[in-house]
């Protein structure tokens, strides 16, 4: 038969135990508060109706803030 000479304790399950808890209790304060949180707002929401297209730009290749206004506009920046 075996017998156990010598059995000692850490503090690591009760600290993972309280950290446990207190996850819990975030998600719990998540949840019961969460709708109080500010949101995002709409001020970069689009209503779906399509914008008024410009005709093509002149694009001069050596500066690049043009070409990626190009680009934005869904242009070819290119001009293949």
């Amino acid at each position: 038969s075996a017998t156990v000479d010598a059995l000692s304790h850490t503090a690591w399950p009760y600290v993972a135990a309280v950290g446990g808890a207190l996850l819990l209790l975030a998600g719990l304060l998540a949840l019961r508060y969460g709708r109080l949180w500010p949101a995002m707002s709409g001020r970069y929401e689009r209503d779906g109706t399509p914008r008024p297209r410009r005709g093509p730009q002149t694009v001069d290749p050596d500066r690049p803030e043009d070409l990626w206004k190009a680009i934005d506009r869904g242009e070819d920046p290119t001009g293949a």
